[in-house]
């Protein structure tokens, strides 16, 4: 008996259903991890497991990085929307300042106003 025990593991263990098994990674959560692509600039492009409910709520910290020759594929021009998208950032938030400002200095001549008409 231990003798059919034994061969039933060996054969499982060839089994190329489930080795892929094995070789995908699960995240904490107990799902299958998908492959997600990194869109930071230091790693763009770069391929990694991360958690099944990463989009859809809970989620839990899996990270792994996959060892795949990276793809340069539109790298370059990625890599200036990133950096074109954080001038933009910069300028929208200087805008946002001034008009703080602005309205900061509005409420100030609408008190003023006040003040000197009905008292």
């Amino acid at each position: 008996m231990a003798s059919t025990q034994t061969s039933r593991n060996a054969s499982s263990s060839r089994n190329p259903s489930s080795i892929m098994q094995r070789m995908i990674p699960h995240c904490y959560c107990g799902l299958v991890s998908p492959i997600r692509t990194s869109t930071v600039p230091a790693t763009l492009g770069k391929k990694f497991y991360g958690c099944a409910n990463y989009w859809n709520g809970p989620k839990c910290t899996f990270f792994r990085w996959i060892d795949l020759p990276q793809c340069d594929c539109g790298r370059d021009e990625l890599v200036q929307e990133v950096e074109w998208l954080e001038r933009q950032l910069e300028k929208t938030k200087a805008e946002e300042r001034r008009l703080r400002g602005m309205l900061w200095c509005t409420w100030v001549a609408i008190i003023c106003f006040v003040i000197v008409h009905f008292y």
